[in-house]
């Protein structure tokens, strides 16, 4: 994800102390605040101690190991998008989308919620020159939205909502250096096979999570989103104001290129959820001391409390 500022381009082809917001009794009430936070801290625990995960890497396998086991465990149906991404005139890379669907009790076209679980190859963000071919942990960037969707499989199984949901692991969101055009690699893919299919099988809204484990969480209104989806932004922040979520900013602040922007183009209403306010984004210090269970559940409490009433 890069800021209009940082333009990025498009390609068309332990232990841890919880606080579970006592001072507020209603937040999260009826999503087991308690049971939920400890679930997905864990997956990001367990995310960053595989290491770095960009395609490719021991991580990578591992955390696509992790994804498949969860979709087996709960979702209705898992679905992989396998695809080829070519990377130079004489080699390519391996990489694929994973996909949860769960049926919900109602029908309908469905809402796909999505966040990508690579992680960068290089830590460009970096002041040190020697520190810039390193790959990065990535626990907000990669990990937050990835726990967070892993949390909603197993919220979804317990307690299905009217629409259907499906939910999308991209890869390689984060996998091209600057002005290489090999960035959004999994979005641009599933979006291009979903041009492929009849307009009423598109989904009813696309929601992007990304980079919300911030501990000074603040997420603003994006400007594609606005454009796009205004009235599921409404219904988002309206949730958050009833909860007195003061990290849900009703300004907008950036336009972002993320895995949300090629749904935008085809026209499907489509969102972003992201701090992009973050120190650490694309270097060595994106590490879980840099995340708090705190932001991570307010965003899954939001999305689960929004889309049970679409």
């Amino acid at each position: 994800m890069r800021q209009l500022g940082r333009i990025r381009s498009f390609l068309v082809t332990g232990s841890m102390v919880f606080i579970f917001f006592w001072s507020q009794p209603s937040f999260g009430a009826s999503l087991d605040s308690k049971k939920y936070s400890r679930i997905i801290w864990g997956y990001l625990e367990t995310l960053c101690a595989f290491g770095p995960r960009d395609p490719g890497s021991e991580g990578y396998r591992a955390s696509l190991d992790l994804i498949r086991k969860v979709g087996k465990k709960y979702a209705d149906q898992v679905l992989e998008h396998p695809f080829l991404v070519r990377t130079s005139m004489s080699s390519s890379q391996e990489m694929v989308n994973l996909e949860f669907r769960f049926n919900g009790t109602q029908g309908g076209t469905p809402i796909l919620i999505g966040a990508h679980f690579d992680t960068r190859p290089f830590a460009d963000e970096e002041s040190n020159p020697e520190k810039m071919l390193e790959p990065i942990l990535g626990a907000n960037d990669g990990g937050s939205g990835t726990a967070v969707l892993l949390g909603l499989a197993q919220y979804l199984n317990q307690h299905p909502v009217s629409r259907p949901v499906h939910l999308v692991f991209f890869d390689g969101e984060d996998f091209g250096a600057k002005d290489s055009g090999l960035k959004l690699l999994g979005s641009t893919h599933y979006a291009q096979k979903l041009a492929q299919e009849e307009k009423s099988k598109w989904p009813y809204w696309v929601l992007v999570i990304d980079m919300i484990g911030d501990k000074d969480l603040q997420i603003y209104k994006e400007s594609f989103s606005l454009k796009s989806s205004s009235s599921f932004l409404d219904k988002i922040y309206q949730v958050a104001r009833e909860e007195g979520l003061k990290s849900f900013k009703e300004q907008v602040k950036y336009t972002i290129y993320d895995d949300h922007y090629p749904f935008y183009l085809m026209g499907i209403p489509s969102s972003v959820l992201i701090d992009f306010d973050y120190p650490h984004w694309h270097t060595l210090a994106d590490t879980l001391d840099k995340c708090a269970i705190e932001s991570m559940f307010s965003v899954f409490s939001v999305v689960m409390k929004t889309i049970r009433d679409l």
